[in-house]
């Protein structure tokens, strides 16, 4: 009964003694003796560290915990220092998939969440392994929206962990350095969550008490608690990374009589420099010259079958530090800044010469300022380009509410520009009420001067919460000539307006259901010049995760498209213009991520246009050891038109190996095969990481033909193939 009621009221309101608790920050301890980074918190400095008070936050909320939890933080001049004592009944039994290098195979996690800056929005999470795999990511916009965990950055940091008879064991050590901060009366405030994941058992244990009303509660930098240091003194190390590079470069072209292929092979010497430079603790300076991405994972293949272009996600290191600062989006995937607009055209890498990027906090502001220079790629194709975004934003009214501006320019050496500005505040004006108001105008060459054409508007009024009743208006429009080229806009000229309606109901203690959310959602979009119907989709979605972590969805959609051009999905299917309604039923089901053997499983089944669409997602992996992981994709896609006896298969194949002999010494290979195209893709990489920022890369790609008498002339065996070899060296 004590059980129940605490999940009431829990979930119905945080009580105001409990947030102003969290609010009251609380001192961390100083170690008082050194503390040797070796897993195991057994020194006597952690014997005199209070460990913090842990609270269940899933499966049942204020729940009974399976095994004890003991976290511990405290900190000296240049560091701070997390110790997690996990104890285990069951130690054989502990989920320890992978050795990986931030690769997490649903393992056990035990974790530290930081808002540094104290700003209630932006945070650093940091969480280690039993195997010792250290995995950081960044988390902007409280937590909110797809787009707000950054995966792909990485810092400075050390940890250590092991499996014992008791459960398993592990210590972080943080530097200063890699956090940032601001001191204010030689104190330091941060946010701070830390939490303990036992995926066996799908049960986690949270600091602070963190109610689950939203569905990521456990890294909402609003919920953390307030901690303070004093008497840091924060250091400045400058990291200058050279590299060194080597490898060669093949690509098959038609010959000048267009009657054969013929191999180039572009021998490949280069060396490079990259700085980073803390101007202050809580500003950092980075230096590009010669900038390469040489071990940047290669782009897992998609299937398009919407009318607008696809949209694939940065992955490159020198645009992951408070990318937060940078963020302008405009909804979806519409930004004004999009960072693969630098050095990518099409797909294919374009030099940058070097730049520099300004990030960090100064007299309440956020400051992000970004300008790269790039090599032209021949005098006709593309010219040498300079890009530039400039980011202002700071809280206002309150601590969950920002506003701000931003700046972007491309110009070429042929004298084309874009410039791009915008303005944003994001208002929380009551509660859990936000209210987003976003615009920005472009400024091109090409385009005539109108002020309403040339801009994009949008307007958003939601509730962030997942247990109970919450909504998602928005409102946009952009005009004729918005051309964001330093941005990603998947549609011109049009008017948008999206609404969702939602209820998340968590079940009793007793039912094995943690979750349902039921919602409505529906968008319409108009196109300006006639305010016509160009897209309607009404959607209601079925979302039920179960105490075990096991994940089911359930989703029934309408459609309506109405075509001005007819729209191409293969070498064998196309729409005519015209006007089309059509539905479909879609199901997903995600077992539990800490099984050895896993898979999701994801089917669509309904009317396409004037046809027939069928699709079928399979998703398996498996570890048989902590040093081999394999997983793959299947998805397939079968379009059929009968009234015009047109059909056509869009298959995608995708298989990931992972071997790691320890968490230094790593090989992955992703292999692609897209039926469409009747090419099939490899990227290898192999990395030895010697310490952190010393680095030895092998990397090889390839893409590959098949069926290749399908064109005249013969299609080469392969289109083309890379292999370098990269070393890197961090000084500081």
């Amino acid at each position: 009964m004590n059980t129940l009621l605490a999940i009431t009221i829990g979930l119905l309101f945080q009580s105001p003694v409990q947030e102003e608790q969290k609010q009251t920050p609380i001192s961390i301890q100083r170690i008082s003796s050194p503390i040797t980074l070796d897993g195991i918190p057994d020194e006597p400095a952690w014997q005199q560290i209070e460990p913090f008070p842990m609270t269940v936050y899933q499966p049942v909320y204020g729940g009974d915990m399976s095994n004890e939890t003991i976290i511990k933080v405290a900190y000296d001049d240049e560091y701070l220092y997390v110790a997690g004592e996990l104890y285990d009944s069951e130690p054989e039994h502990i989920v320890a998939n992978t050795l990986y290098r931030d690769r997490y195979s649903g393992d056990e996690t035990f974790a530290i969440i930081l808002d540094s800056f104290n700003d209630n929005e932006n945070a650093k999470w940091f969480f280690v392994t039993p195997t010792g795999v250290r995995v950081d990511q960044q988390i902007s916009n409280d937590s909110e929206g797809s787009n707000s965990f950054n995966r792909d950055w990485n810092t400075y940091w050390d940890a250590a962990a092991q499996i014992t008879d008791e459960g398993w064991f592990a210590e972080m050590r943080i530097p200063f350095s890699s956090l940032g901060f601001t001191e204010v009366n030689e104190e330091v405030i941060m946010g701070l969550i830390t939490y303990r994941w036992d995926a066996r058992r799908a049960e986690r244990h949270i600091f602070p008490d963190i109610a689950p009303e939203w569905s990521r509660g456990f890294t909402k930098p609003t919920q953390a608690q307030k901690v303070k240091f004093t008497g840091i003194e924060y250091r400045k190390p400058v990291y200058v990374t050279p590299y060194l590079l080597g490898g060669f470069d093949q690509i098959n072209l038609l010959n000048e009589n267009g009657n054969a292929f013929e191999t180039e092979t572009d021998y490949v010497t280069e060396a490079g420099l990259d700085i980073k430079y803390p101007i202050s603790g809580n500003m950092n300076l980075d230096i590009t010259l010669n900038t390469d991405f040489a071990q940047v994972e290669a782009d897992e293949a998609q299937v398009n079958l919407s009318r607008t272009p696809l949209f694939f996600p940065e992955k490159r290191q020198f645009f992951q530090e408070r990318s937060d600062i940078f963020d302008f989006n405009l909804g979806g995937n519409n930004a004004l800044f999009y960072s693969r607009r630098i050095g990518l055209e099409q797909g294919q890498q374009v030099r940058i010469l070097g730049g520099a990027r300004l990030a960090g906090r100064t007299g309440g502001w956020d400051i992000g300022i970004l300008n790269l220079q790039t090599d032209r790629v021949n005098s006709h194709t593309l010219p040498s380009e300079n890009f530039g975004v400039y980011r202002a934003k700071r809280n206002v009214i309150n601590q969950n509410s920002h506003a701000g501006g931003m700046i972007t320019n491309r110009i070429g050496g042929d004298g084309s520009y874009n410039v791009g500005a915008g303005f944003d505040l994001l208002l929380n004006y009551k509660g859990n009420h936000f209210l987003d108001v976003k615009t920005a105008t472009t400024f091109d060459d090409r385009t005539p001067s109108n002020a309403l054409e040339q801009s994009l508007l949008r307007f958003n009024l939601l509730k962030r919460t997942s247990s109970g009743f919450y909504y998602d208006f928005s409102a946009l429009r952009s005009g004729e000539h918005y051309l964001p080229e330093v941005g990603f806009n998947p549609r011109y000229n049009y008017s948008q307006f999206e609404l969702e309606l939602a209820y998340g109901h968590f079940s009793s203690p007793e039912s094995p259901v943690r979750i349902i959310n039921p919602s409505l959602k529906s968008l319409l979009i108009l196109r300006n010049e006639d305010r016509s119907v160009e897209s309607f989709q009404i959607e209601q979605p079925w979302e039920i995760e179960l105490k075990n972590d096991t994940e089911l969805s359930f989703i029934a959609t309408v459609w309506y498209e109405d075509l001005l051009f007819p729209l191409n999905f293969g070498e064998s299917s196309f729409v005519d213009a015209g006007s089309y309604t059509f539905w479909g039923f879609e199901a997903e089901y995600e077992m539990p991520s800490s099984k050895q053997v896993r898979t999701s499983i994801a089917g669509r089944a309904g009317t396409f246009y004037d046809g027939d669409q069928y699709s079928l997602t399979f998703s398996p992996a498996w570890n048989p050891s902590k040093h081999f992981e394999i997983s793959a994709d299947a998805e397939l896609n079968f379009l059929q038109f009968p009234n015009r006896n047109q059909s056509e298969y869009l298959h995608l194949f995708r298989v990931r190996s992972i071997m790691a002999l320890n968490t230094h010494l790593s090989l992955q290979v992703l292999s692609q095969y897209s039926h469409r195209s009747k090419q099939f893709g490899t990227n290898a990489r192999f990395r030895y990481n010697f310490s952190e920022g010393h680095d030895f890369w092998i990397v090889y790609s390839e893409l590959s033909n098949r069926d290749l008498n399908r064109i005249t002339p013969t299609l080469p065996r392969f289109e083309n193939r890379t292999m370098l070899v990269k070393y890197t060296y961090t000084f500081y």
